[in-house]
């Protein structure tokens, strides 16, 4: 028989569950909460984790990347490299694989010392690893690694362009000083993922301001084309501003320029069409892309023909270009 007070119990334990949902193993959220939020994500997968666990890859990422946005903590020790924030503000690092379905969801990395036990739960990712004190920061109340850490982590266990990605952004945001990542991967040549690490560094440059300018600009260098400066600002022979661009050989003269949604509302239609016609009054020779040209290989072929059709004309006009960049900060 279920005593008075029992039966209690069990109507608080019931009240209780019903304004909560469960998110995780042993872990439950607050009713209504977007549990594949990666704010949530995060906050669970570190729930109940050893003092010894560090917060890594795109999550570490995320925390460094609001920090930066919004001046909470420390300071950067970098300057940033993004001239115009705007949008490219938005917080990049959310867990999705780059260019994927809503439903692609990538791990919350944790890392962890071979010795500590942890719980494997759904949306975790679990990687023995160690972290030493001067690799290790606190960012929201969680353990965290630092920023050269954790892009050396999110390159070496990302996919390739998913790390360029990463890396593009926190070059950016001025998270990231290249020589200390370089002496990172160096000294961890032997660690698993260290070549691929290496490989996304190489690929990764200064003044990306958005992810697709990043898939573009593979997709340029996969074609064979030299390598690009990026936002680069193009005057005009009397030194007066014409144009920044998204992706500039200067050897040939070839700007290869990303348009978003943004660029489909007429007036921005308008304006791209002035700005192409002064740059190739110049003497410069515009390629442009959208995300059909980026969606898949042979939208990405296609469009790599017509990048290296695009430098054969530009070089066979860059004897008469009357343009020259603006000088670097």
């Amino acid at each position: 028989m279920v005593s008075a007070r029992q039966a209690a119990g069990r109507g608080r334990r019931a009240d209780l569950r019903a304004g909560y949902v469960r998110a995780a193993h042993g872990v439950h959220v607050v009713a209504g909460a977007q549990v594949d939020h990666p704010d949530i994500r995060i906050a669970v997968a570190m729930t109940g984790a050893p003092e010894s666990v560090t917060l890594g890859g795109w999550a570490a990422a995320r925390l460094h990347e609001r920090r930066a946005l919004l001046g909470a903590g420390e300071p950067s020790r970098f300057p940033r490299t993004t001239r115009t924030p705007g949008a490219a503000d938005a917080l990049l690092f959310d867990g999705a694989a780059v260019g994927g379905r809503p439903a692609d969801l990538r791990p919350v990395l944790l890392l962890a010392p071979p010795e500590v036990r942890l719980a494997r739960r759904s949306g975790q990712r679990l990687l023995r690893s160690v972290v030493p004190p001067h690799e290790r920061t606190t960012l929201e109340g969680f353990a965290t690694t630092t920023a050269t850490r954790t892009a050396f982590d999110l390159a070496r266990t990302s996919a390739p362009e998913d790390a360029v990605v990463g890396l593009d952004r926190m070059r950016a945001l001025g998270l990231l000083r290249v020589d200390d990542l370089h002496e990172l991967v160096r000294e961890r040549a032997r660690w698993r993922g260290a070549a691929a690490a290496r490989r996304a560094l190489a690929l990764s440059a200064d003044g990306v301001e958005s992810p697709q300018e990043t898939r573009m600009r593979l997709a340029w260098l996969e074609a064979g084309l030299p390598v690009p400066l990026c936002n680069a600002e193009v005057l005009d022979q009397d030194g007066c501003f014409v144009a920044r661009v998204d992706v500039l050989d200067p050897m040939s003269g070839l700007v290869a320029e990303y348009d978003g949604a943004v660029h489909s509302a007429a007036d921005r239609r308008s304006a791209d069409a002035d700005r192409q016609e002064r740059l190739h009054a110049l003497g410069i020779e515009v390629l442009r892309a959208t995300a059909v040209d980026l969606a898949g290989p042979a939208a990405r072929t296609r469009w790599q023909g017509r990048a290296r059709a695009a430098h054969g004309r530009a070089v066979a006009r860059r004897a008469g270009a009357r343009w020259r960049l603006a000088a670097a900060d």
